[in-house]
């Protein structure tokens, strides 16, 4: 049984108390709706760190932000992710180590964004992980070093010190424990000629042991005080000479890293995540806007990539040193087979791509791709899923498209910008902040800011935007059913009409809305919907807390939670249990375009699967 409280409206600015219920779910279960996942032909990613195989120059893998391992064997024209799923998902690959004394094993140093980390290493290519932890503090780890002739040994740099291990991980020592200025070691070296010896670059400059880790004792010479060690390097045929690279800047050291010089001739920016001396002396500096090189032993410098590059690693396979490859942020993998004086992109199949929002035209979808470097911007897929060209490239990250009359819109982390023909403009009116929403219907627009909502006064995709008066408790949502505005905030509902303001409870407060064919309201006490104004909210399924209207004409919302997704049919009238190609949490825009599910991911890629008996969005949008 249905318990419903009474209606009341309050004109203008009124209170209409809408009916709903209280626990009570459709009945019957509906059928599952089986869908065939692939990826779509997309690239790029957050690639972190590189390892070639020290026996095969056309073998290496790649390692990313999201726990992605990509193998190649082709020297990096393409590359196929290991295992099932992410092998190390939730975790940032900060380092890939080939073990000098065991050649199929490849070690991972992992380190969470919020805290955490561990080390692992893998015997099978990548399918499957051993974990060695037994002893680590439990927060970062950022890199590992290795030694030839040395089995077993391997020091580990984490957030809280360095650690050593003598049984392969088994168990650890804290190195560092009397020294606690000695944190966050993000580089590690171990002299070939002298084992004993331990370089630990720091967020404040370096330290050094000389007896294995039980001393330690600063290496300050010649390197500013606040300078992060991110790189140290041994020039090859040279062992005395050491480079560091720097949050400011690269230093030089001849006598193996007791006395620093620093170089900066040419080097346009001061953040150096990486470096690398070259067999013939030359030397390359990743920076956070290019690589550059010099070949004057650091006292000059020129820049040999494309100038929005982020290089995050440089590796190179000592039988075929003309052959580099960088690891970037967001832009992929970029390779060189002129001794790193030209780069090209190597991206075909690391899929480690942000998708911020999709949208659909007559003819495209339109996919926004965010911190991808070079590579982001809003992407036109067409009906045989091929990747056109790009909309724009100069946005700031995209939070959601909307398409009205002929004229493109992007919510962005940095302002509103609409795009008419190919020019776009900044709408002033909305302000320089985040925008996080957009609705749109038969040529209506409204934005949803952190304090507000805004919608654009004159029909067709034209005229100002102005602020819309609203109750104080922050808007959640918005969207468009029929010709009103739905809007959702700390309380309940607003429905904005032609002629008045209403307010409406919803079946809880603080949800969000949607409108998929009726109105769907999403949150933390579960999926509910409402078929009209004279109907009662309905609940649909307690598990499902975030709704994404995919502008389908029979698969017109997908609701996601902690234990399942559900496609709502509008034909049965019910919600249908599909399997995620991807974590719940993972996506962030749906889309029904040509038959199609699109989804896009934080850290996934853009996924597709086709729909039997669905066709284009219900109101057809007007070529861009």
């Amino acid at each position: 049984m249905i318990s419903a409280k009474p209606c009341f409206r309050w004109l203008a600015m009124g209170l209409l108390v809408a009916p709903w219920a209280g626990g009570i779910s459709l009945p019957g279960a509906a059928q599952s709706l089986d869908l065939a996942w692939e990826l779509a032909p997309l690239y790029g990613g957050d690639v972190r760190t590189l390892a070639v195989d020290p026996r095969d120059p056309e073998t290496l893998f790649a390692g990313t932000s999201a726990g992605h391992i990509y193998r190649s064997t082709d020297g990096g024209e393409s590359w196929v992710e290991r295992g099932h799923s992410t092998p190390l998902a939730g975790w940032v690959v900060g380092d890939l180590m080939f073990d000098p004394n065991r050649p199929d094993r490849l070690w991972a140093a992992l380190w969470g964004v919020w805290g955490g980390g561990t080390v692992v290493y893998t015997e099978d290519g990548g399918r499957s992980w051993v974990e060695r932890r037994q002893g680590l503090p439990g927060g970062q780890v950022y890199t590992l070093a290795l030694l030839a002739d040395q089995p077993g040994r391997l020091y580990a740099g984490t957030r809280q010190g360095v650690f050593g291990s003598d049984d392969d991980g088994e168990s650890w020592r804290h190195l560092t424990a009397e020294l606690p200025r000695i944190q966050k070691v993000t580089s590690l070296m171990v002299d070939a000629r002298y084992p004993e010896r331990i370089t630990a670059g720091t967020w404040r400059r370096a330290y050094r042991s000389d007896d294995r880790g039980t001393t330690w004792r600063g290496v300050f010479e010649g390197m500013a005080l606040d300078s992060e060690v991110f790189r140290l390097q041994p020039v090859p045929g040279s062992p005395d000479e050491v480079w560091a690279s720097t949050c400011g800047w690269v230093y030089r050291s001849l006598d193996g890293g007791e006395r620093w010089k620093r170089y900066k001739e040419g080097l346009e920016w001061r953040r150096t995540p990486s470096f690398s001396p070259l067999p013939g002396g030359a030397l390359l500096a990743g920076t956070v806007g290019g690589l550059y090189r010099s070949d004057d032993g650091g006292a000059s410098w020129h820049r040999v990539s494309i100038a929005g590059l982020v290089i995050q690693d440089i590796v190179y396979h000592r039988q075929r040193p003309q052959r580099i490859w960088l690891a970037t942020e967001g832009a992929g993998v970029w390779r060189s087979d002129d001794g790193g004086r030209s780069f090209a992109a190597t991206a075909t199949g690391l899929t480690n791509l942000r998708i911020g929002a999709l949208a659909a035209t007559g003819e495209h979808l339109l996919v926004a791709v965010n911190h991808a470097g070079p590579f982001s911007g809003v992407y036109q897929v067409d009906s045989a899923v091929t990747v056109g060209s790009t909309v724009h490239r100069d946005l700031p990250p995209i939070l959601d498209l909307a398409v009205a009359g002929p004229n493109l819109l992007a919510a962005t982390e940095a302002g509103l910008f609409e795009r008419s023909g190919t020019a776009w403009r900044q709408v002033t009116e909305v302000g320089k902040g985040r925008v996080e929403e957009l609705a749109t219907s038969a040529g209506r627009v409204a934005a949803r800011t952190p304090g507000g909502v805004f919608e654009q006064v004159g029909a067709g995709g034209s005229g100002l935007f102005e602020r819309l008066a609203l109750p104080a408790q922050g808007v959640r949502s918005l969207t468009f059913a029929g010709a009103d505005l739905w809007i959702s905030h700390g309380e309940g509902l607003v429905r904005r009409t032609a002629g008045a303001t209403e307010r409406y409870s919803g079946p809880y407060a603080g949800g969000r809305i949607a409108s998929a064919g009726s109105l769907l309201f999403a949150g933390d006490q579960g999926l509910w919907r409402r078929q009209d104004l004279s109907s009662p909210w309905v609940l649909l399924e307690k598990a499902a807390s975030k709704i994404f209207a995919t502008g389908g004409e029979r698969f017109s919302a997908l609701a996601v939670g902690e234990e399942g997704a559900w496609v709502w049919d509008r034909e049965a009238t019910a919600l249908r249990p599909v399997e995620l190609p991807v974590r719940a949490a993972d996506i962030t825009a749906a889309r029904v375009f040509e038959g199609r599910l699109f989804l896009g991911t934080v850290s996934r890629g853009l996924w597709l699967a086709p729909l039997a008996g669905d066709g284009l969005a219900g109101e057809p949008s007007p070529r861009l």
